[in-house]
């Protein structure tokens, strides 16, 4: 894992600030509505670890991406529909096992959207503290 965060752009570990602050605002908003709290907690869990391992293999595909010239398209093309297969498997899964709640997956993978919108926030927050 210290591997990892020492690897990782400055980007994609503000994303992932922006990644469990998303989380721990839905937990903290669906702790209150939902009657299965541990299958909400947990499919949360799962889809924000998801929008995270996202968000590193969208900035490793990118990079791999830049050094290779014409079949660049063609090699962003393949890894974005893996990256999406892994999202759609793990998905079924917790459909049809009733492991967690897709619902609550599906708003914590959200969560890379958000971190998204979120990041040149949190990097204006980085950048004041040093």
């Amino acid at each position: 894992m210290k591997h990892l965060l020492q690897k990782a752009d400055t980007t994609v570990k503000e994303m992932w600030i922006g990644i469990a602050v998303w989380g721990v605002v839905c937990e903290l908003a669906t702790v209150w509505l939902v009657k299965d709290r541990f299958g909400c907690a947990l499919g949360l869990l799962i889809g924000c670890i998801l929008a995270a391992a996202g968000v590193y293999h969208m900035w490793r595909t990118i990079d791999q991406a830049l050094d290779l010239g014409d079949g660049a398209q063609k090699f962003m093309t393949g890894r974005s529909w893996m990256r999406y297969g892994v999202f759609v498997a793990v998905f079924a899964v917790l459909m049809v096992t009733d492991f967690a709640n897709p619902l609550t997956a599906f708003l914590g993978l959200m969560g890379m959207k958000i971190s998204a919108y979120l990041q040149p926030i949190v990097h204006r927050l980085s950048e004041r503290r040093r």
